[in-house]
């Protein structure tokens, strides 16, 4: 499996391996830089794809057969938008996972209240949520970590155990503060894209492309157009025989401590 700690070795030897070569042989420069712009792209693409476990394990995808699939919610919880959203998935019988930003819940802890009493399951997904997140050192993410981690705790008295990275990026500083908050790292296989402006159609067209038995599904409770997003979506899923379950169940893994 392609990994840090793989493509890390297999630069280093490929290089030792070219130094030795050029004691005997001359070997042009440009093979070197070739070598060393492969292992930056390698590291670039591993850090932007949460599924391709280059940094961090995240559970992305259930290999089952059955056609069981979980939706997964990110950057609420929203005043507007989540009430409404909890009350659409209430009269559909749907269980989801909400990963809430910490400053976010802020003011809005009615509704994670709601969220947990509903029997959705929450998740932490950073404080600040800020563009920059990634190129935090280790110790400021765990501070942030924490931080939401508290705020979900003191809202629902429950220590959550899932995190979903902001923007899906992950990186070496990233493993240590996952490791250090003992965290299960959620990601997906189908990523809805639907805060950009397409259609609802386009989005459908996307998913359906993607899903299978076994996936996980990454919409955003703070999008505007959710719920129709969401109609279209069920509709699809009931008419493909797709059965919608809750995250800890599709996975068999434990929510909170």
């Amino acid at each position: 499996m392609l990994n840090l700690k793989t493509t890390t070795i297999s630069f280093l030897l490929l290089s030792g391996g070219l130094i030795i070569i050029n004691l005997f042989i001359p070997v042009s420069f440009i093979i070197y830089i070739i070598l060393i712009l492969v292992y930056i792209s390698l590291l670039f693409y591993g850090s932007a794809n949460i599924d391709s476990g280059f940094y961090i394990k995240a559970q992305c995808l259930q290999k089952i057969k059955e056609k069981k699939i979980a939706i997964t919610f990110d950057d609420g919880p929203n005043k507007e938008i989540t009430p409404l959203l909890l009350d659409f998935l209430n009269e559909q019988k749907i269980k989801a996972t909400f990963f809430c930003i910490g400053n976010r819940i802020n003011n809005n802890e009615d509704i994670l209240k709601r969220i947990d009493l509903e029997n959705h399951l929450i998740g932490n997904h950073s404080f600040s949520h800020s563009s920059c997140f990634d190129l935090y050192s280790s110790k400021r993410m765990i501070e942030e970590l924490k931080k939401t981690e508290n705020i979900i705790k003191q809202s629902i008295h429950k220590k959550v155990k899932l995190f979903r990275p902001p923007y899906g990026v992950t990186n070496p500083n990233l493993k240590k503060a996952v490791e250090e908050m003992k965290y299960t790292v959620i990601g997906w296989n189908v990523r809805s894209f639907d805060t950009m402006k397409k259609t609802n159609k386009e989005i459908l067209k996307r998913i359906s492309k993607k899903i299978k038995p076994g996936s996980i599904i990454l919409f955003h409770d703070s999008n505007q157009n959710i719920i129709p997003l969401l109609k279209d979506f069920i509709e699809y899923t009931t008419q493909n025989n797709y059965q919608i379950i809750r995250l800890d169940e599709l996975l068999n893994i434990k929510v909170y401590e």
